[in-house]
């Protein structure tokens, strides 16, 4: 669980008050026995246990302790990230045409396979959204403007193929902010998908950093393999540059995905067509340590009810 808490300094007050109550705790118990025989009346010595500590007042002083720790967390006011759908969104789909996105590892190629994958991102939209399709080599283009329709996203997508050229992949995502900028949706999202290192053009972290400052995520995902594979006409082969693009992803509150099959790239860009509509915030559950605590309080109360026959000192 990714927990955070509002009020992290909670801890330190908790770090420094413990020892206190340890220390006030082992000074009272050693000191029961001796207060118990000077005040307490001799027939009454025997129907008081102070000498020794069953299991049932070590569980009682172990509630004590795990209710004193519960309380503290629940003062640092835990946080939990949950999901929550926005009224509307904008997507920038991004797609790479390089030379590289020709290579036949995924059969057909590469960019066949990035098409029908997109296809099943565009298909899975849902709610308020807006969308719009950029792809680019060494160059960029703005196949589809900002649009509601499905239709005209899916056309523009069908007349989308590769060609040769480099990868410009920070000069994409300053085109696709500028195209998003006409949105006024109150979430936007960029999808980017490449198969390359960055040649050409802006760096694609000071890119990243432009989204970041506009609060607009970018999801990476790169597509082929680690090892890289060779293309026709290019004498090196064509890598995925994974340590940019999760720096990106990283910047922006994104995240990076690796697709190395036709399989896995469905699968992410399934995942994603749920994930964009959404946005994470923190949801308070510092009740739910208070409950706890109260549970753990009622166990006590049971124990010491059902188990403690002798008079507590």
């Amino acid at each position: 669980m990714e927990i955070s808490f509002a009020f992290p300094q909670i801890f330190v007050i908790g770090f420094l008050i413990f020892p206190i109550i340890l220390t006030l705790f082992l000074i009272h118990y050693f000191s029961r026995k001796r207060s118990v025989f000077i005040f307490a009346e001799a027939k009454m010595i025997d129907l008081i246990n102070v000498g020794k500590l069953g299991w049932s007042r070590l569980a009682l002083y172990f509630l004590d302790f795990l209710i004193i720790l519960v309380l503290f967390l629940a003062l640092g006011r835990p946080q939990y990230p949950v999901s929550l759908p926005v009224s509307g969104y904008a997507v920038g789909i991004i797609v790479d045409i390089s030379g590289s996105m020709m290579a036949t590892d995924f059969f057909p190629s590469r960019i066949v396979v990035a098409k029908d994958v997109a296809k099943v991102f565009i298909n899975k939209l849902r709610g308020n959204f807006e969308a719009c399709l950029v792809t680019f080599n060494n160059n960029v283009f703005v196949n589809q403007s900002l649009t509601s329709s499905k239709e005209d996203l899916l056309l523009a997508l069908a007349k989308v193929d590769a060609n040769y050229g480099g990868t410009a992949i920070g000069d994409a995502i300053m085109t696709t902010l500028a195209v998003l900028e006409g949105s006024n949706m109150p979430h936007k999202v960029i999808v980017l998908l490449t198969d390359g290192e960055n040649n050409y053009g802006i760096d694609p972290i000071q890119a990243a950093q432009k989204a970041r400052d506009k609060k607009i995520p970018i999801y990476c995902i790169g597509m082929g393999t680690a090892a890289g594979t060779y293309i026709p006409g290019i004498p090196y082969p064509v890598r995925i540059d994974e340590a940019s693009l999760r720096e990106i992803a990283r910047i922006t509150g994104g995240e990076y995905y690796w697709g190395s099959s036709t399989s896995s790239l469905e699968k992410i860009y399934s995942n994603l067509a749920e994930k964009v509509g959404k946005v994470k915030k923190n949801q308070d559950i510092s009740s739910l340590f208070a409950g706890l605590a109260l549970f753990f309080i009622l166990i006590k109360m049971m124990i010491n009810v059902l188990f403690i026959r002798s008079v507590e000192i």
